[in-house]
Formats: C-alpha cells, sequence, structure tokens
C-alpha cells in the first residue's frame, strides 16, 4: 500500500526489519520474505508509476498544479533529461533517499522513464534495502523492540512531531492560497 503511494500509519522499514526479525533463524524463510517483500514492492510501485504515467503528465500541463509546483517548462526538460541519462540509477539510489522513494515512482512515471527500466530498478533497489532491514531485523530486532516498549511515549512523539509539522505546512499552504485567490479574483 505505501509503494501505491498511500501512507501508512508506521514506514514500511518497520514491517521489513520485523520480518528479518521473524524470519532471522531460518534461511529459507528468510529468503521467502525477502523475494516476497521485493514482489510486493514491485507491485505496489508499478501501480503507482502507472498512475503517474496516466495522469501525471495533464497534471503538469494544468496552470494551477504546475504554479503550486513551481514547475515550468523549463525545469520539466531538465528533469526528462535527467531522466534520460541517469535513468536506472536515478531509480536505483534516489529510491534510498530519505523520503524520495514515493517521489522518484511519481517522477519516473510522470516523466514517461520506459516501464521497463523502471521495474527492474525498483527491483534491484528493493532487493538492497530489504536485505539491509531484515538484517537489522535478524540482528537488533530484540534490542529495539525494548528501547521502543520501554520508551513508548518517545515514541509516539517522534512519530506524531513529522505529523503535526506536515498538518501545519499544509495549512500555510492552503492558506496562502486562499490569500492568493482572494486577492486576484
Amino acid at each position: 500500500m505505501e509503494e501505491s503511494g498511500i501512507p501508512l500509519p508506521v514506514p514500511g522499514d518497520f514491517y521489513v526489519a520485523f520480518m528479518g526479525r521473524l524470519y532471522g533463524h531460518s534461511l529459507s524463510g528468510w529468503l521467502a520474505a525477502w523475494l516476497g517483500i521485493i514482489a510486493v514492492v514491485v507491485a505496489g510501485a508499478s501501480n503507482l508509476y502507472w498512475l503517474s504515467r496516466r495522469w501525471g503528465p495533464a497534471l503538469l500541463r494544468h496552470r494551477r498544479t504546475s504554479r503550486v509546483l513551481q514547475l515550468d517548462q523549463r525545469c520539466l526538460e531538465e528533469a526528462r533529461r535527467w531522466f534520460d541519462r541517469w535513468g536506472a540509477w536515478a531509480i536505483i539510489f534516489g529510491r534510498h533517499i530519505p523520503g524520495f522513494r514515493i517521489v522518484i515512482t511519481v517522477i519516473a512515471g510522470t516523466m514517461g522513464v520506459p516501464y521497463r527500466i523502471f521495474v527492474p530498478s525498483v527491483a534491484v533497489s528493493t532487493a538492497i534495502w530489504a536485505a539491509v532491514g531484515m538484517w537489522l531485523g535478524a540482528t537488533l530486532g530484540e534490542t529495539l523492540g525494548n528501547v521502543l516498549f520501554n520508551r513508548s511515549a518517545l515514541y509516539l512523539l517522534g512519530l506524531s512531531l513529522p505529523v503535526v509539522a506536515l498538518a501545519v505546512v499544509v495549512v500555510r499552504v492552503w492558506r496562502r492560497w486562499g490569500l492568493r485567490r482572494a486577492v486576484s479574483a
């Protein structure tokens, strides 16, 4: 669901680490979980890719959307050239930058990166991410679980701060948009 662009209450990284903790004692179980994670992520990213491929360009051509995102034709052409040059590498490494996993998928779909390049890039990127996450879960899972359980108030605070910050930003942008609209009317 997260890879399809639907936010989850807990990031997918935690689920991956949990799978590592759960199957860390069995190589065959660990491999099956790892391959399952890759398959699920590729499927979810494909959903978002095709949605972005279908509606992304039309949204960018819409004057209001491009104004809100502060994108002009020059920026879009520069992004297209960048993806033409770095395509697979941009997807593989870009998905490892915190907060860019979903964004890279949307940009790749919108910019028309061929699906035959997108899917293997996501699979390679996910294979690396899932292996590291599962290894961390298998080796540090119990320790991390104890820290989170013993300091649950700190965990909830750490989880709620980004949500509150995002809400403040959304309200400010919404108000500015309303003021601009009122002034231009």
